[in-house]
């Protein structure tokens, strides 16, 4: 009764891509204005202001946001969609033994801490829900891998490959001023990659559930 009950959310990373893409959307065109590299500037610039600029109260051009309320719920949903993508994922490739705790808790911590990046605790959570997420990421590659499922596994590996060179930029400031591009192509690639895998397992999870894939499997 409980798993049948938790079935019905499986789409829950797709409708949390969706209200990311939808609410960041109309936070951005709301934006007043201003960013680190030209604070007197009209309007949201999808070239040079951040996605975590359209959280704060107070743009860059020092007007009041009234929609950066819109734009920490969308961020809410993409860190849960996100989470909810680990949680179901070794229910829909049938995954037992170290990998299955692994990628579902580990994965769903990393996102609580991601939602942390919203406070004053912002660059310390960064690196900690990147480190947390990183072995679930492992997880999920591992198991992609040995599914033989190779189109998800390679476009995984240049997300993270994106993840990292974010994380590289923000901590060391090297060619910095690439940095909301690559922030929101990794989104973007995020969301592809979530909603396009969320859809197809959910189909394939018949012709996985007699085929239990643990830890020990070759």
């Amino acid at each position: 009764m409980a798993s049948q009950y938790l079935n019905r959310f499986q789409y829950l990373p797709t409708i949390g891509c969706i209200l990311f893409l939808l609410l960041m959307t109309i936070a951005s065109i709301n934006y007043p204005g201003g960013s680190e590299i030209e604070e007197c500037s009209i309007g949201y610039s999808w070239v040079d202001n951040y996605l975590c600029d359209v959280l704060a109260d107070v743009s860059h051009s020092n007007d009041h946001h009234h929609f950066h309320k819109v734009g920490l719920a969308a961020m809410i949903c993409f860190c849960g969609g996100i989470s909810m993508f680990f949680f179901y994922f070794p229910n829909w490739m049938n995954v037992q033994g170290p990998w299955r705790f692994v990628i579902k808790w580990m994965g769903l911590i990393s996102m609580i801490g991601a939602m942390l990046i919203f406070t004053d605790l912002h660059n310390i959570m960064i690196a900690v829900s990147s480190i947390l997420a990183l072995p679930a990421l492992i997880g999920v590659f591992n198991i992609l891998y040995r599914r033989r499922l190779f189109p998800f596994f390679f476009a995984g590996i240049l997300i993270l490959i994106l993840l990292v060179i974010n994380n590289v930029i923000y901590y060391t400031d090297y060619m910095v001023q690439w940095l909301p591009q690559i922030q929101k192509i990794s989104a973007i690639c995020i969301v592809h990659w979530l909603v396009v895998m969320n859809w197809k397992f959910i189909n394939l999870k018949k012709e996985f559930s007699g085929k239990n894939l643990t830890s020990t499997t070759s």
